[in-house]
């Protein structure tokens, strides 16, 4: 939903979009980054200027890099301008743009509008954006067209346990509800799993799992399809026949209930980690099981950092921006990144590499944003989220089927996409 929204994880939370403290814990202090690769050198002098909204641990990486990129590159200067998310934003809307944007996700609709931006295809080979993980490109989509080239990725659901209650986390979800039911004690008030219960960003990673999407190649919303009617009927499920999870349960509840030992699996995001180890229990994280009826794993929406490069004539000036920011998304400056502030990487080379295998907890994120999905940057997110809520309130609730609900979604979704303004 854009600004009013943010990022779907940013609003739920209203946290940081970085990997906690937790994190800072579980990897080994002091762990050297190898420098990043040499960026070709451009001849010319040039300086460049980037704005970014980073908190301040992230300053301290992206200067770093900054002054490696120059030191090998001495005829570029590159100054960074720090700016609130608020401000970058409104900076742009207003048609201003510095020479390069890192921000969120939530940048996308406003660089893609502005007129002032490159399409990152325009400037990036197709051997340089393949090793980049699908979700981290398409958080920077809009229109069918890539934007930005992400370094950080983050924020997306997972599978959390408690390690007293759950030696291992179960692959798929015939044997995960099999031994939810043996966790499951409702006259105990104890429960297999909790998550928010009536919350569609938390349904969205099952319709994946049955193989469908919110939003078709066209940015239109696609709610009334096989596929949501089987994830409502097995959330359905988990609710009304197995009972497997509360009754009840918003955001505070579920995770009181793990917090508490009262749940043994908890589906929440990576925003929530400092919390529960501030709760000192022992827990692994997991991608969500996959889905036993089509052996596809649930793809959570997640969000990620790019780098925007600005329309510019200059030759010169675009081939500095074009070096800097293969630079600064190289791999080895996304170890650097994961070294340092426990930022997980949007690489693929990165995400199977050491640094995030030898730490279980890394390791667990990072096999869900694998195949996690970009929030969708496209301005139909902002009927899809109130087209979804009741319909799937009601499901919970037993009081609409899946498939009723599914055609109010869909009914609700079109009424307000043609009344948003320039339909």
């Amino acid at each position: 939903m854009r600004r009013a929204r943010r990022s779907q994880a940013r609003w739920m939370m209203a946290g940081p979009l970085l990997l906690t403290a937790v994190l800072l814990a579980a990897c080994a202090p002091g762990r050297a980054a190898p420098a990043p690769a040499a960026s070709p050198t451009v001849a010319p002098a040039v300086q460049l200027t980037y704005w970014e909204e980073e908190a301040d641990d992230g300053d301290v990486v992206l200067d770093g890099l900054a002054a490696e990129f120059m030191r090998q590159n001495p005829t570029i200067r590159i100054e960074r301008v720090h700016l609130s998310s608020e401000e970058l934003l409104s900076r742009i809307e207003a048609g201003a743009a510095a020479d390069l944007v890192r921000c969120s996700s939530d940048c996308t609709t406003v660089v893609a509008q502005s007129a002032r931006f490159r399409p990152a295809a325009e400037l990036f080979d197709r051997a340089f954006l393949a090793d980049f993980l699908p979700g981290a490109l398409e958080a920077a989509q809009f229109n069918a067209a890539i934007w930005g080239i992400p370094d950080n990725y983050d924020d997306c659901l997972v599978l959390i346990y408690n390690k007293a209650l759950v030696e291992a986390a179960a692959a798929d979800t015939d044997a995960w509800i099999v031994q939810l039911k043996t966790l499951t004690r409702p006259a105990e008030d104890r429960y297999g799993l909790a998550y928010f219960l009536d919350e569609p960003y938390w349904l969205i990673p099952w319709i994946g799992g049955f193989g469908g999407r919110i939003l078709d190649a066209a940015s239109r919303p696609t709610l009334d399809t096989p596929a949501m009617i089987a994830a409502l009927r097995f959330v359905g499920r988990l609710h009304d026949a197995e009972r497997v999870t509360p009754p009840q349960a918003d955001y505070d509840m579920a995770l009181d209930y793990f917090r508490q030992g009262r749940a043994a699996y908890l589906i929440d995001g990576t925003w929530s980690l400092e919390r529960l180890r501030e709760a000192k229990i022992a827990f692994g994280i997991a991608a969500l099981p996959k889905v036993s009826a089509t052996g596809l794993t649930p793809t959570p929406l997640a969000t990620a950092r790019h780098w925007f490069v600005a329309a510019t004539n200059d030759a010169d000036r675009l081939a500095a921006a074009r070096a800097f920011v293969e630079f600064m998304t190289s791999a080895p400056a996304q170890e650097r990144w994961l070294a340092r502030a426990q930022r997980l990487p949007s690489r693929r080379t990165v995400a199977v590499g050491p640094g995030v295998a030898a730490d279980p907890l890394l390791a667990g994120i990072m096999a869900q944003l694998s195949v996690a999905r970009g929030l969708p940057a496209a301005p139909a997110m902002q009927c899809v989220w109130p087209a979804m809520r009741p319909g799937l309130a009601a499901v919970m609730a037993g009081q609409m089927t899946p498939e009723a609900a599914a055609r109010a979604m869909q009914a609700e979704a079109d009424r307000c996409l043609a009344a948003m303004p320039g339909r």
